[in-house]
């Protein structure tokens, strides 16, 4: 490539509220892009950035770019009608469609790559509200089909991505995702007194965790009902879920309640920060995510960073992760889970449950921002 600089247009929106994964992606890539002086990128969204991104957007390389007008008052309609106006006018190199989907009639000559997360529109609709369903349906084939590369956060999401739209397998790349130790507690003493008035006891490797929004596709149904049985035959670990409460799961949260009304130690907690949560893993007994899909699963990684022993559902990204250091599950099996709960209680009374020596520096943002990179200059070169 020539000693030009090239400009990045990227979809921002996620960057305007707190931290998702989405956004979490976006940022890491920009404050680890390896280089930051042959691109710069100009981040759109409909309104101002979120204060998490602070650092993000006082980068040197990168300028935020905000809508304005009547259409900035819905995110949606300013995406897919004023930005494309605005890129016809402006001169970009390339547009990075950061959450796996694109504006439509941008102009032909620009070139675009997507990074693509998973395919829940199409294996778990009734886990989307039906606006966004019908929105995501209008888009995602128009998206996929005019992208110039996609980049998968997943082998599991590359293939089925591939597979349910009959792309290129050539133009696909992967871009797993990483992990980021972050700054120690500075006041540890205050983090576990905080949890300490949340959960009612000291967290010191005497839980079960389990982390993300409490919805359906995460199957936490089974999960409670497997800790419960455990519970029943005499498990003394109590179960502390961090993650906001999902939508349309009335019957999941009657059946929660209804245990809890029993004496069932389980505890969810809402509006948790990174140190509480990063505290959480480190000082857990042994994690549990028993999803029925995930395009890559982000709080399995971070458990085994953190050393925390895992047992995790029997699907494919997740065994991407955890290799041999996790312990696989059918996902619907609330049998083979209250087993496996009972078994890891077992040798953590015993001292056989070992902490994770998980290969930490594989997992960088480094290398998710190296795959934006050179989708970038496949595109550009």
């Amino acid at each position: 490539m020539s000693g030009r600089i090239y400009h990045i247009g990227l979809d921002a929106r996620p960057l305007t509220s707190s931290l998702s994964g989405v956004a979490r992606v976006i940022s890491r890539v920009l404050l680890h892009f390896p280089e930051p002086d042959r691109f710069h990128f100009h981040l759109f969204a409909s309104r101002a950035w979120h204060p998490d991104f602070d650092e993000v957007v006082a980068l040197k390389n990168c300028s935020w770019v905000q809508g304005s007008g009547w259409t900035s008052r819905r995110a949606g309609l300013w995406f897919n009608l004023s930005l494309p106006l605005y890129l016809r006018r402006n001169a970009i190199d390339l547009f990075w469609g950061s959450q796996q989907v694109l504006p439509p009639f941008l102009p032909r000559r620009l070139p675009t790559v997507l990074t693509y997360y998973d395919l829940v529109l199409y294996l778990f609709p009734a886990a989307m509200r039906p606006l966004a369903r019908l929105q995501q349906r209008l888009v995602q084939s128009m998206s996929v089909s005019r992208a110039g590369r996609i980049l998968s956060i997943s082998d599991q999401t590359r293939q089925a991505m591939i597979k349910q739209f009959d792309y290129p397998p050539e133009q696909s790349g992967l871009c797993l995702l990483g992990y980021e130790k972050r700054a120690a507690e500075k006041k540890p003493a205050a983090v576990t007194a905080q949890l300490k008035a949340r959960l009612g006891f000291t967290p010191r490797h005497n839980f079960i965790f389990a982390v993300s929004t409490l919805e359906p596709r995460k199957n936490y149904g089974t999960l409670i009902d497997a800790h419960y049985q455990a519970w029943q035959e005499g498990l003394k670990l109590p179960l502390v879920i961090a993650g906001r409460r999902g939508w349309e799961s009335p019957e999941f949260f009657a059946r929660l309640q209804g245990y809890q009304s029993r004496g069932w130690p389980c505890t969810v907690l809402e509006n948790l920060s990174d140190a509480q949560i990063d505290a959480l893993y480190r000082r857990a007994a042994f994690f549990c995510i028993p999803s029925l899909y995930e395009g890559f699963g982000l709080s399995l990684l971070e458990a085994l960073c953190n050393g925390c022993p895992a047992l995790a559902s029997d699907i494919p990204c997740f065994h991407e992760i955890g290799g041999e250091m996790a312990r696989y599950l059918p996902a619907t099996s609330v049998g083979a889970w209250k087993e496996a709960l009972l078994d890891y209680a077992g040798r953590l009374r015993t001292g056989r449950l070992r902490r994770v020596r998980f290969p930490t520096r594989v997992w960088s943002w480094e290398r998710t921002a190296r795959a934006h990179l050179e989708a970038f200059q496949a595109l550009l070169g």
